[in-house]
């Protein structure tokens, strides 16, 4: 090989042929040899003739050129140039250091790595040089080995859910051996010690760095601000923005399901946000959340208890006989904690025992000495009080002797007044009050007043210089309504109103619900653990469940070893994987410490730095390269074209083509040229790109009826069935398409679905065009969806209209032994919306002569190896199939707790695995009979 520049030759030796051109020249100048004239006498008898064909006295000058230029094209050609030619290391000396960054930002392009670590190691086994095979996410110092040992150690290595460790080689290349050239292999981040190597290897020799095509992404655990569920996608490049990020939740059934996907928002310091767009019972179960495209340990996040749902205990006053009525205030509170806490009813000295993750107080006067010291020393310790007003608090507020609430009570977090107010009503001036905007230092900021919430009655707070900072609601006057403070380690939060609807409409609306899931993410039991030194000293964790290379969880096998607690604070590394650990030393834990916590690739506040630029002399390229332009076949094309020119010039200048025929000749020469560049751009521009889609993966389709409702419920329903296909089997379809027939290609589907009811038959024209399609092979699954056994009712009459035209074949029901029960699921029923109708296929043929009646025919000896070109049914499949953008089924399918709705599935992917694979699931069944037939 040979380079100029950025162009190379494959071939090289060939180009020596150039230097032959101008002795080339010189031969075809010389040769034929240059007439002489001598006089003869006898041509006096040709004067007067014509000679149709003459000899030319030397070559034309331009037909020379043709000819050369022709000669030389065929040699370059042959030479093989090309461009973008990766670098080479033939020819080289020395041992060749070969850097892999192994960690989890590699994970989406390993295997395109490991094809060019591959590469690197071949070429050097032909230079013969020893090879330092670096694995960065690895521990230890790898030894120095032969090219073909490197090739077994790369053939084992797998990427890891930490990063590089690139501090390590620094230090092996001041004492290591010798180190002629690198290749670096890396995942365009900078890691700790990138910099430092980078500088180190330039210094040591010839350095070649393999970047990524594709830019890393990683994302932040899910977390709750102002009552959603967000994250943040983190980038290098500024190219987050737009990235779809999928939440996932654990499945009855076992492994995870899709519950919502979002896109990341505008890029700022490198990070893009995400928000899940979650109904508030959807929000506590997510369990990962991973980027739709190019997954990796970075690029998904398990969830903590930061999302999850906590524990409260409510403690109702031993006086309240009401505790059990549906306007009781215990009943308001309990409905409203229901999407985000479980709530148990208890007395305090039990509640504290339990260690919830908040204690909520419901109109309680004052405490005994008890109960009084356990709760406060549980706040001072971290807990969380929540505490209602009411009749009984308002009565205790400065009061006397026994039942009494002090003024200045720790467990309140203001002074309060005694009296309260009263706001409306026969004896008073003023009327009811709204709600005030929240303050943005308020835990309720972002959430909207709602102005038909009034409050009538209500506790006050003392005036002090204090109070502005502890208010986090008030009302339209400034009156607090909520106020907060702290108590040791913990915090003391009271409503100034009752959490029933006497004496105010607040837990009536939904932002009273809103309210209290703000401050559910404030309890104590909300996170995952807090981690720091005094926490960790002393304990002992164990795997539970980590997170592979890919993002995708891994169950802990109980083997590994345990972790001390102070390790968790290095972070995600070699003998740390990134998961989910549980305390190993349950019998030494404390009230208030975690039993569970969750390690993830990146923290909250992790951000993503470019690979630092390289110096001039390093040689840089990306991890594929960009294609290899080669000239070669356009020069011999070159060089054919003008051997032909050069036989029409010949012509010409014979004499042997007249100027018609010169004419002709030229023209059908620049139309042999032209034409064939043009059909293909017409071709090109003709071309659907739907259907160009189509044809790179398997695509379900279904016909587009005008009806909007129908349609997109086709449309989800392909979607469903396709999620399906994609999480069942190794079918993974793309988008589904809606086709017209007559004006869509049909041939692109191997299933169409086509809901028929009575308004919906196409004309004749489509009508053609999807028999066209069923002879050509196509599988179309037509559903009337009308629940019935048969096609009566108004779809009658379609069908019939429809099987008329199609010119179907006879259909006769599908019975057990059809392979359509068993191409994927062992199936007896093909429910759908609607249960017990029947499914048509196309009927078996004639029983053959002379076999009894009661003979048992193998299916695949009653219907050759044809798939049915058509299943005709009535169950409303789609509306069992589709789902709505989070995944979750778009209608309510038979009784709560039964198995149609999965049933259902399993026929659509039955019905899809017999359109690709026919009758092999038969032939496998009956396969001793088959070899028995064919007499093995």
């Amino acid at each position: 090989m040979m380079s100029l520049g950025p162009l190379a030759f494959l071939n090289p030796w060939l180009l020596a042929g150039l230097l032959a051109l101008p002795v080339l020249w010189w031969l075809l100048r010389a040769v034929p040899p240059t007439p002489r004239t001598q006089t003869f006498s006898g041509v006096r008898l040709l004067l007067g003739l014509e000679d149709e064909e003459r000899q030319t006295h030397k070559t034309p000058w331009w037909l020379l050129l043709l000819r050369i230029l022709a000669v030389a094209a065929a040699i370059i050609g042959f030479s093989q140039p090309v461009t973008n030619l990766a670098q080479r290391l033939l020819g080289g000396s020395g041992t060749l250091l070969l850097v892999m960054d192994q960690g989890w930002a590699s994970a989406p392009e390993w295997q395109a790595r490991k094809t060019a670590a591959r590469s690197v190691l071949e070429e050097a086994r032909e230079a013969g040089r020893d090879v330092v095979l670096w694995r960065a996410a690895e521990g230890g110092t790898p030894p120095v080995v032969s090219a073909d040992e490197a090739l077994a150690v790369l053939d084992t290595t797998t990427p890891q859910p930490w990063a590089p460790g690139h501090e390590d080689i620094v230090e092996y290349l001041a004492t290591g051996p010798d180190i002629s050239s690198t290749v670096w292999i890396n995942d365009g981040l900078a890691h700790a010690g990138t910099e430092a190597l980078l500088s180190a290897l330039e210094d040591v020799g010839d350095l070649r760095l393999i970047s990524p095509t594709a830019p890393a992404r990683a994302l932040t655990p899910p977390r709750l601000e102002e009552g959603a569920l967000v994250a943040d996608v983190l980038s290098a490049d500024g190219s987050a923005a737009g990235v779809s990020v999928v939440a996932l939740a654990e499945a009855a059934e076992g492994g995870e399901r899709r519950i919502a996907v979002a896109q990341a928002g505008e890029v700022e310091d490198g990070r893009a946000r995400v928000i899940f767009d979650l109904p508030q019972q959807l929000r506590g179960t997510v369990s990962r959340i991973v980027l739709a495209t190019d997954p990796s340990a970075g690029g998904a996040a398990f969830a903590d208890g930061a999302i999850r749902r906590i524990s409260v205990a409510l403690v109702v006053p031993d006086s309240d006989t009401s505790v059990t009525t549906l306007t009781s205030a215990t009943h308001y509170l309990e409905k409203a904690l229901v999407p985000w806490a479980d709530v148990a009813r208890t007395t305090i000295s039990d509640a504290v025992a339990r260690d919830p993750g908040m204690i909520i107080l419901s109109d309680h006067g004052a405490l005994d000495d008890a109960d009084r010291q356990v709760l406060e020393e549980w706040v001072d310790g971290g807990g969380l009080v929540l505490r209602f007003a009411g009749p009984r608090l308002a009565a205790s507020i400065g009061a006397q002797g026994f039942g009494a609430v002090a003024l200045d009570d720790p467990l309140l977090p203001v002074r309060l007044r005694r009296g309260g107010r009263v706001l409306g009503g026969a004896l008073a001036w003023s009327t009811p009050r709204a709600l005030g905007p929240f303050s943005a230092e308020s835990p309720f900021r972002g959430l909207p007043p709602n102005a038909e919430v009034n409050v009538r009655t209500q506790v006050l707070a003392e005036p002090s210089p204090d109070l502005a900072g502890k208010v986090w609601a008030a009302l339209d006057d400034g009156t607090p309504l909520v106020t907060a403070s702290a108590l040791g380690q913990g915090s003391v939060i009271l409503f100034h109103v009752s959490s029933d609807a006497e004496w105010s409409s607040l837990p009536l609306s939904g932002l009273f619900v809103e309210m209290l899931g703000r401050l559910t993410a404030l309890a104590p039991g909300r996170g995952a653990g807090t981690l720091d030194a005094d926490t960790l000293e002393g304990t002992l964790w164990r795997p539970d469940l980590l997170m592979g290379p890919d993002g995708n969880p891994i169950a802990a096998t109980g083997t590994e070893d345990a972790v001390q607690g102070p390790r968790l604070l290095e972070g995600v590394g070699r003998g740390l994987p990134p998961g989910v650990y549980a305390r190993g030393d349950q019998g030494n834990r404390t009230p208030g410490e975690a039993e569970s916590l969750v390690l993830n690739v990146m923290a909250g506040d992790a951000t993503l730095a470019p690979f630092p630029p390289a110096g001039p002399s390093t040689v840089v390229e990306t991890l594929t390269g960009a294609e290899p332009v080669r000239y070669g076949p356009w020069l011999l094309a070159l060089a054919a074209i003008l051997i032909v020119l050069d036989v029409i010039g010949t012509l010409i200048a014979s004499g042997r083509l007249g100027s018609g025929a010169r004419a002709a000749t030229l023209g059908l020469l620049a139309a042999l040229l032209v034409l064939p560049t043009a059909a293909d751009a017409q071709d090109a521009d003709d071309m659907d790109p739907a259907a160009i889609a189509a044809t790179a993966e398997t695509t379900l389709g279904y016909v587009l009826t005008g009806d909007s409702r129908l349609d997109r419920v086709s449309q989800r329903a392909m979607i469903g069935l396709g999620n399906a296909l994609t999480s069942r089997t190794a079918v993974e379809p793309g988008p589904p398409v809606g086709v017209t027939p007559g004006q869509d290609e049909l041939s692109f589907y191997a299933v169409l679905y086509w809901p028929l009811t009575a308004g919906s038959v196409p004309e004749r024209e489509a009508l053609t065009a999807i028999g066209d399609y069923l002879r050509n092979g196509g599988l179309l699954i037509i559903d009337t969806q009308n629940g019935a056994s048969g096609f009566g009712g108004a779809s009658a009459v379609a069908m019939r209209e429809v099987a008329r035209v199609l010119n179907l074949p006879p259909l006769a029901p599908v019975d057990g032994d059809h392979v359509l029960t068993r191409a994927f699921y062992l199936l007896t029923d093909f429910p759908g919306r609607w249960r017990g109708g029947r499914v048509w296929t196309e009927a078996a043929p004639p029983r053959p002569a002379g076999v009894p009646d009661d003979a048992d025919i193998p299916q695949f000896d009653r219907v050759d190896d044809n798939v049915s070109p058509v299943i005709v049914g009535s169950a409303d499949w789609a509306s069992a199939w589709a789902v709505d953008e989070r995944g979750a089924p778009m209608f309510p399918i038979g009784r709560p707790g039964d198995r149609q709705r999965e049933m259902a599935i399993r026929f659509g992917v039955n019905a899809v695995m017999y359109a690709l694979t026919g009758n092999y699931k038969s032939d496998q069944v009956h396969a001793p009979a088959v070899l028995e037939r064919l007499g093995q």
